[in-house]
Parts: C-alpha cells; sequence; structure tokens
C-alpha cells in the first residue's frame, strides 16, 4: 500500500519533536508509521503529547482537573428515597464528586431541561465528570433502602 500524505496541521504538532529548519508542510507516511504515532501519542485541543510511563509501565496522567480553577462546590447528603441535588450557577469544564462512606448514583444535566447521565460511584472514590455541568443529583443505591452518606461535589472551569 502507497505511503499516505498528510497535511501538517496543529493535530499532528507533537511538541516533544523538533523539526529543523520547520515542520514539512507535507508528511508521507505508511501506515504503519500513521498507527505507531496515534498509539504513542494523546491529543490535548491543541497538539499531540508523546505518552509516557513510570517503570513499572504504567501510563502517567494528570487529573482531569488539574490546571483548572475551582468556581463553586456543595455538599450533599442523599438519603434513602431523598436525593440530594446542586445546580451549577458558574460556568464550568467539569465537574468533581468525591464519595464517602457509600456507592451512589450520580445524575448530571449538562444543560437546563436536557438529558440525564446516570453514572455509579464507588465508595471513597474520585469521580472527574469532564462536561460543563448545570446539575448534579446523587441518589444513594439502592434509592429506597441505601446508606446516606455525604457527597462533595465541586465545579472547575
Amino acid at each position: 500500500m502507497p505511503a499516505v500524505k498528510l497535511k501538517w496541521s496543529s493535530l499532528l504538532n507533537i511538541s516533544d519533536l523538533e523539526f529543523v529548519p520547520e515542520p514539512p508542510k507535507v508528511l508521507s507516511v505508511s501506515d504503519e508509521l500513521l498507527q505507531t504515532i496515534s498509539w504513542l501519542t494523546g491529543v490535548t485541543g491543541h497538539d499531540r503529547r508523546l505518552l509516557r510511563c513510570d517503570e513499572n509501565g504504567a501510563i502517567l496522567t494528570n487529573n482531569g482537573w488539574s490546571n483548572l480553577i475551582e468556581v463553586e462546590s456543595a455538599e450533599l447528603y442523599p438519603q434513602p428515597d431523598s436525593p440530594d441535588s446542586a445546580v451549577c450557577v458558574c460556568a464550568n469544564k467539569g465537574v468533581l464528586v468525591a464519595t464517602s462512606t457509600e456507592i451512589i448514583k450520580a445524575s448530571f444535566v449538562r444543560v437546563s431541561g436536557g438529558a440525564v447521565e446516570v453514572v455509579y460511584i464507588p465508595p471513597a472514590w474520585l469521580y472527574w465528570y469532564p462536561h460543563p455541568s448545570y446539575s448534579i443529583t446523587a441518589t444513594v443505591v439502592p434509592a429506597s433502602t441505601g446508606t446516606a452518606s455525604y457527597v462533595g461535589v465541586t465545579a472547575f472551569n
């Protein structure tokens, strides 16, 4: 199979690589090399970055909320047959949910009147929901006989 010609763009801008004198306008790569580039890199909103591993082979990543600013927080206390919710007043890029001693059902709504997205979060866990959120509702599991527990919610922008 002939090489694939790719127009060099910001999506293929691998900040870890340095081209002398400048990046090529068109890059010819084989299918195998293209697949390897996708396996070894991660995409941000503006470039690609080489993935790094620790000595055990685990991929080194950062928390999704790193480098974001906390804009608001709420403490929820869902109880049997009584979910608790918070509405995000400030614009945000995502919400961090911290559970305490019990599993919870977290329901996220991105915009007022929008669809509900549900995630079950185990006890003593941090869950990053990486989307702008309008509201978060925490429900005990099972809903009618579960044990009440605290849930922390923090919105970041």
